[in-house]
């Protein structure tokens, strides 16, 4: 029942947010205006919460897992927060390409990908943002 509710109100949220941005101008994509980016974030986000609203409907209540996190997912949970805090700090010191590659590559790493698999995904998310 209550991941029914986060899921409706999280979703009831971006609904808002996408409302806010929807007056904002456009732009093109070769000229963004002001509203492009708030735009793309909120059709983004309610669709991915809308996924969550009919995952969490289609769940029985019996099978909702209420177990706590383990270890090894607490690890990952803290290091991805830690990873990011060192982003937005770094970010001023290095510049947005260069965090956005330590960022990327070394949370990759974290999750388990190849040395190699990180750096090349990495390389390729910081030069295509």
């Amino acid at each position: 029942m209550i991941g029914r509710l986060l899921a409706l109100g999280v979703f009831a949220a971006s609904l808002v947010y996408l409302a806010n941005a929807w007056p904002l101008p456009l732009g093109t994509a070769a000229r963004p205006g002001p509203g492009f980016y708030p735009m793309a974030v909120g059709v983004f986000g309610a669709a991915v919460t809308l996924g969550w609203v009919v995952s969490a409907f289609q769940q029985t209540p019996a099978t909702v897992d209420r177990t706590v996190m383990d270890r090894p997912s607490r690890t990952r949970v803290s290091a991805t927060c830690g990873l990011l805090v060192g982003f937005c700090l770094l970010l001023p010191w290095i510049g947005y390409p260069l965090a956005a590659l330590l960022f990327t590559g070394l949370l990759l790493r974290g999750l388990g990908a190849r040395w190699s698999a990180a750096a090349i995904v990495a390389a390729g998310s910081a030069l295509g943002s």
